[in-house]
């Protein structure tokens, strides 16, 4: 005789009825999910935060540039304006450079169209003295 379905029983679509389940197998596979325990022990202290003294025992220098008040030296201020004058006239001397590549460039472009134009002109005269001279020759054929 089938016993119906209960506490003790599962039931699963097909209607075969399952074992029932050990709780020894239950509590062995919650133990292999769970996460380890926490070490308890009464032995462990926390540790204390220890502050690094500061590396250089010796008082910070100004830049070399500066005096103790922060303010910079002459020569500091004259090599800083003359590199941004150096800068200023570099960028000025490649722009000039780089208009001058591109007229020359340009000029040959120029150039060489009208080298072609000139060729094209020659080439359509030159077809134009033959076709004159095959048509004469169609007029005219014992000459």
């Amino acid at each position: 005789m089938d016993q119906a379905p209960g506490p003790d029983r599962d039931q699963d679509q097909s209607g075969a009825v399952a074992p029932p389940l050990d709780a020894e197998i239950v509590s062995t596979a919650a133990l292999a999910d769970a996460p380890p325990p926490l070490d308890d022990d009464e032995d462990v202290v926390d540790a204390e935060i220890v502050e690094i003294p500061s590396l250089s025992p010796y008082p910070s220098m100004p830049a070399p540039d500066y005096s103790e008040a922060g303010v910079p030296s002459l020569d500091y201020v004259r090599d800083k304006i003359q590199g941004r004058l150096a800068t200023a006239a570099g960028s000025a001397e490649l722009a000039a450079a780089e208009a001058e590549r591109e007229a020359a460039a340009r000029a040959a472009a120029e150039q060489q169209a009208a080298i072609t134009a000139e060729q094209q002109r020659a080439a359509r005269e030159q077809a134009g003295r033959a076709k004159l001279e095959e048509i004469r020759r169609q007029l005219h054929p014992e000459t």
